[in-house]
């Protein structure tokens, strides 16, 4: 049927001259036997528009005012409109506050949504609008102008050696290689492999981290389990095991779940284990501890660790 309509002798003309270079279906999901990422495919057809400087950004001040329209958002508005009227110093009463926020929240919903719906919209009914003053002869561009078309100094040197074009000899092809590998180290702040999750301040998100070796990193987590059982209301670090430099670093500083299992810990490998005739002390605060009561209130009052309820 579409031959006959269209005149053609066979499905070939309409394959080579009529259809679509553009693919818009996901043949990967397809090949493999799983669901079309449609919605991804269809932000890469349209990647055109989404980069035209036409398309909307944000909404006009009209727009942004016509939320207010809303039979939800008018309704509140005249509650708290009559709050206002019959409660003296209203601003500051708990109900208009509340009304107040609901109202901000209801606003910035109405205009995600709106501005959606106008990004949309303008996807759709560009494309038609272009041809049309196409077939007009009026005169359009044929490139969409780009939003991010001007980059910065350090972005083009890097594009401008990486795109350049090959060497003529063997020898101009390995100093063009090693000039764009420069170019990609000098842009690539951050090396693989230990790297701290912790952003420190005071440094720029482009440097490298320093690389440290592993004594500093015990040294960090040591002071860090010293603050810990000093500052914490209820530490979970074991000040005894944490004094104790007999042990191995992961097991000083080594937390536990809760308070709670801290304060069973204490009981169970310390207090149940004291012998009254050998001198106590908290290697910590250097202070000696003249018997086990002693140790129990030095426990809860400096370093905020309670003893457990059964006695030991």
């Amino acid at each position: 049927m579409q031959n006959l309509m269209m005149g053609h002798a066979s499905t070939a003309t309409f394959l080579k001259h009529y259809l679509s270079r553009h693919i818009i279906i996901d043949t990967q999901g397809v090949v493999r036997g799983i669901q079309p990422q449609t919605a991804l495919m269809r932000a890469a057809c349209t990647m055109s528009r989404s980069i035209d400087r036409r398309r909307p950004r944000r909404l006009t001040q009209e727009q942004s005012a016509s939320v207010d329209d809303d039979a939800s958002i008018r309704s509140l508005l005249e509650r708290r409109e009559e709050l206002k009227r019959t409660v003296p110093n209203a601003t500051k009463h708990p109900k208009y506050k509340a009304l107040a926020s609901k109202i901000n929240q209801k606003r910035q919903r109405q205009r995600r949504a709106l501005l959606q719906d106008t990004k949309e919209r303008w996807e759709f009914e560009q494309p038609v609008r272009d041809v049309e003053q196409q077939l007009a002869g009026l005169e359009t561009k044929d490139d969409a102008e780009l939003v991010h078309n001007v980059m910065l100094p350090a972005q083009a040197e890097l594009a401008e050696l990486v795109l350049s074009n090959p060497g003529t000899t063997i020898e101009g092809e390995m100093e063009r290689r090693n000039t764009a590998i420069r170019a990609v180290t000098l842009c690539c702040g951050v090396e693989e492999g230990g790297m701290n999750p912790i952003r420190r301040g005071g440094r720029s998100r482009n440097a490298a981290p320093p690389v440290k070796s592993q004594l500093e990193y015990e040294e960090e987590a040591l002071e860090a389990a010293k603050v810990s059982v000093y500052k914490d209301k209820r530490p979970k670090i074991c000040f005894l095991c944490l004094g104790n430099e007999r042990l191995p670093l992961a097991q000083r500083i080594r937390p536990f779940g809760t308070s709670g299992d801290l304060s069973k810990h204490f009981g169970r490998k310390h207090l149940k284990h004291i012998n009254i005739t050998e001198g106590l002390s908290c290697s910590l605060c250097q202070v000696p501890l003249s018997s086990k009561i002693h140790m129990q209130r030095h426990a809860q009052d400096v370093h905020g660790t309670k003893s457990p309820r059964h006695s030991y």
